[in-house]
């Protein structure tokens, strides 16, 4: 997960009191370096564990959004569930340090599922400590997810979301691809996954062309590679600058990066037009996303509460992956490692572990996205090696 990370680590504090949520933990040493595991566990309370600890990164410089919209999804989804179990939300800096130290306060208070940390250093440093009870992080580390006995791991991984479109688009007759990336490592990440995919599936990469302000020199580089797919590695504003000087005898895609929800400004605004602005700039753009943004008459989507005022794009897919996280946290509590949900973020699979997600792809028609099909499989977990949307990437 990129963006500043604290240099130095404060102590994990539960958040203010609200309906279904816990003040305080038993048992909790202050100190983040002053407890060890060992001593944490000496002072977990008597009794069968209960409720859920959500560990998440509201004290960081730059995620205190992000974390709050994950907060109000899992808090929504806690809403309307049955048990209604008790959430006690620990807040962190977003360093290694707070992360094993609300871990550790989260085993001493004897819940029976923990769910987070949300940012990549947080996930690294969770996933080294002993797991003593189900762990649901919500972004992986960097590498290799340790294969330990009751660690998730769910995110809104970009790497995911660029091999489903690899496989979305994929046949062994228009197998050449181009991939478009930007300068910023998300996108350098989502071009190299979507290559990776590509070469896997048997197709060949022509070109990664990284846009610099220029959409000729770009226009021209696709002509000469003539290839059968673009592959747009870039965020929504650099995608409706493009998108117009590319062919349309090519299959263009991208990930969720190229939709932002754009709503009127100015005049518009102040006299209450709240409808989503068509975009014609994109019409003809395949892209890979989740169903609570484009599919509001899907099952769960109505279910579930939306924000309001509603959210950016960026943090709309945070509270989703908060409504998710509590629906696969509360099977976890019944010990249920292996199930299926049909989720708002995607089909989720989980066995054991792991937890495969399969998003949906839309295209643009005639300003406005229009869902294509029900899911795309993107083989493996669902975390990979990314991280999840907007400021949580």
């Amino acid at each position: 997960m990129c963006g500043a990370q604290p240099t130095q680590a404060s102590p994990a504090v539960a958040a203010p009191v609200e309906p279904g949520i816990a003040q305080g933990m038993p048992g909790v040493t202050p100190d983040p370096g002053a407890a060890s595991t060992e001593a944490a566990v000496s002072s977990v309370p008597a009794g069968p564990p209960s409720g859920i600890a959500l560990i998440l990164p509201s004290k960081a410089a730059g995620f205190k959004a992000p974390a709050e919209a994950a907060r109000k999804g899992f808090m929504a989804a806690r809403g309307i569930s049955v048990d209604k179990p008790v959430v006690t939300v620990l807040e962190t800096d977003g360093s290694a340090a707070g992360a094993v130290a609300a871990y550790r306060q989260a085993l001493a208070a004897n819940v029976a599922v923990v769910v987070g940390p949300l940012t990549k250093t947080e996930a690294a440093a969770v996933q080294n400590e002993p797991i003593r009870v189900p762990t649901l992080m919500l972004n992986t580390p960097d590498g290799t997810l340790n294969p330990v006995h009751g660690l998730y791991a769910l995110s809104l991984s970009v790497e995911l979301e660029a091999k489903a479109a690899a496989e979305a688009v994929f046949r062994p007759e228009a197998s050449t691809a181009v991939v478009i990336t930007m300068p910023a490592p998300l996108s350098k990440r989502s071009g190299a996954a979507f290559s990776d995919a590509w070469t896997k599936l048997g197709g060949t990469v022509k070109d990664t062309i990284e846009y610099s302000g220029n959409p000729v020199k770009i226009k021209r580089a696709v002509e000469r590679a003539r290839s059968e797919v673009v592959f747009l590695a870039t965020d929504a504003d650099r995608a409706r600058v493009i998108r117009p000087f590319l062919g349309r005898n090519q299959t263009i895609i991208a990930t969720s990066q190229v939709y932002a929800m754009p709503r009127p400004e100015g005049p518009a605004a102040l006299a209450g037009h709240d409808e989503l602005l068509k975009i014609n700039d994109l019409n003809g753009l395949r892209f890979i996303d989740m169903p609570w943004l484009h599919q509001p008459d899907h099952t769960a989507v109505m279910v579930y509460p939306h924000p309001n005022p509603p959210l950016s794009a960026d943090q709309e897919r945070l509270y989703a992956l908060g409504i998710d996280a509590f629906r696969v946290a509360e099977q976890l509590a019944k010990k249920r490692d292996t199930f299926d949900l049909d989720g708002v973020i995607g089909k989720l699979s989980v066995h054991q572990g792991l937890i495969g997600r399969a998003p949906i792809e839309a295209e643009y028609r005639d300003g406005a996205p229009v869902t294509l099909s029900d899911a795309v499989l993107a083989h493996g977990d669902a975390g990979g090696d990314g991280t999840p949307a907007g400021a949580a990437r």
